[in-house]
């Protein structure tokens, strides 16, 4: 079984209840600071540059403006991101839940998913993403922003909701993957500015790249997915979920 099978047999049901309960956390945390970013000025921006520069009919995270699926995941990621308090993975040296989540919400308002189906994609993403972005770091000298492997993250979670092929699915994590924004975190920490974790680029990559996949566009294969097995012969058996932390 390879990881792009894992995307599409994954069920709720395979975690266990610890699993599950701290996944509920996770979105609950998400939301929280997401509301909370809004009053800040990088938010605003955002939001307004996802209404004029992306049209669409999916409403963005606490704002009555719409924008297109690419659009709403760019503005929901920086949204979370401005105020940098959301839950985060150390070995990933950064947060699966900030450009993975904002794609499973406007892909998930696009296709019209149940509730269990939301919250099966999320749990898949924390999984997914923690993997992805254990083998980036693994196979790459350089310190990346959380966007970068969260777009793969994001395309995994957005393939599984979107219903692609099994081939489709390789092309999305692997369009994700070369146009995901391989930005050097220590710059912005550096010289901080709204730039921050890359994560809203993360996440508009990856729904972008499942649109693209869907569409025909190819970009097979993701290298930290079919070119490390060593990070993902453990998925479904070890759940990294429960290795997210919280800040007070």
């Amino acid at each position: 079984m390879t990881p792009v099978h894992d995307i599409h047999r994954f069920d709720w049901s395979d975690a266990p209840d610890q699993v599950r309960a701290r996944c509920k956390l996770s979105l609950l945390d998400l939301i929280g600071i997401a509301a909370a970013g809004t009053q800040t000025r990088l938010s605003k921006i955002i939001r307004l540059h996802a209404q004029t520069e992306f049209a669409g009919p999916i409403p963005m995270l606490f704002d009555n403006r719409t924008a297109s699926a690419s659009g709403t995941a760019l503005a929901a990621g920086m949204t979370i991101d401005s105020l940098d308090g959301h839950d985060g993975f150390n070995p990933a040296k950064g947060h699966i839940g900030c450009p993975m989540f904002p794609a499973v919400l406007a892909l998930g308002y696009a296709e019209q998913i149940s509730g269990r189906e939301f919250m099966t994609a999320l749990l898949l993403g924390y999984e997914f993403g923690a993997r992805a972005a254990m083998a980036q770091h693994g196979t790459c000298c350089d310190y990346h922003t959380s966007g970068s492997w969260g777009a793969v993250a994001a395309a995994a979670v957005g393939s599984r909701i979107a219903k692609l092929t099994h081939d489709e699915t390789r092309h999305a994590l692997g369009i994700a993957e070369y146009h995901g924004p391989r930005s050097q975190m220590m710059r912005c920490i550096d010289h901080p500015t709204m730039l921050k974790d890359g994560s809203g680029w993360g996440a508009m990559a990856g729904v972008s790249a499942v649109r693209l996949a869907q569409a025909g566009f190819t970009g097979a294969p993701a290298i930290t997915v079919e070119n490390a097995p060593e990070y993902w012969a453990d998925f479904g058996t070890r759940w990294y979920m429960t290795e997210q932390y919280y800040k007070p």
